[in-house]
């Protein structure tokens, strides 16, 4: 079995993790959500991974919807959904659930979760595959050229966005909607 994605947001003392799995058959997408709120962690939720734009943009994800609710400035009362909104870069919770929620049809899930210890976060992403199902593969959170296109249109990001990145020598194509991606996220976090 891969090993999770996992990282420390050290100044705030919690742990985001992330798995990705193919050939899932979701069904009751809400009873799975349930159940998912039992697991050991702050927040778990499960994303379109044909619109995550690889590691970062998760993390990143996570690092502003945890500042939010530490903040008070928070959209949603729930972590987890305030995690999608970032990670939609969206202000509305019907629209980040529209743009990245996953669908009993959906079949390449992202895993994320944000946890206050290591073990706690690799302990839920051990259970909580066990309820998605399907194969893992981290791979699939990776940006790729085929995810390209639809990750542009998700993220309302311009062709003038992406040449004025790769102009300036500092990325190539992937690398440049990457930082984009992170980019809208952030800027979510700066209307508040």
């Amino acid at each position: 079995m891969d090993r999770a994605m996992i990282d420390v947001i050290e100044e705030l003392g919690v742990w985001v993790a992330a798995a990705g799995f193919v050939d899932v058959h979701l069904g009751d997408v809400e009873l799975l959500m349930r159940q998912m709120k039992r697991l050991p962690a702050m927040a778990v939720q499960l994303l379109n991974a044909d619109l995550v734009a690889g590691w970062w943009h998760l993390f990143f994800a996570a690092l502003n919807a945890v500042k939010a609710m530490r903040d008070g400035t928070n959209r949603s009362r729930e972590l987890g959904m305030e995690f999608l909104l970032y990670a939609s870069a969206q202000r509305q919770i019907s629209k980040a659930i529209r743009l990245m929620g996953v669908k009993p049809e959906t079949g390449r899930v992202a895993l994320v979760v944000i946890a206050d210890s290591r073990e706690k976060a690799e302990t839920a992403i051990k259970q909580a595959s066990k309820l998605i199902g399907g194969k893992r593969d981290d791979k699939i959170l990776e940006l790729t050229k085929d995810k390209a296109d639809n990750i542009k249109q998700a993220f309302g990001i311009t062709d003038g966005e992406i040449e004025a990145q790769t102009a300036e020598g500092k990325a190539d194509l992937l690398d440049a909607l990457a930082n984009l991606v992170i980019e809208h996220v952030a800027l979510l976090a700066a209307e508040t």
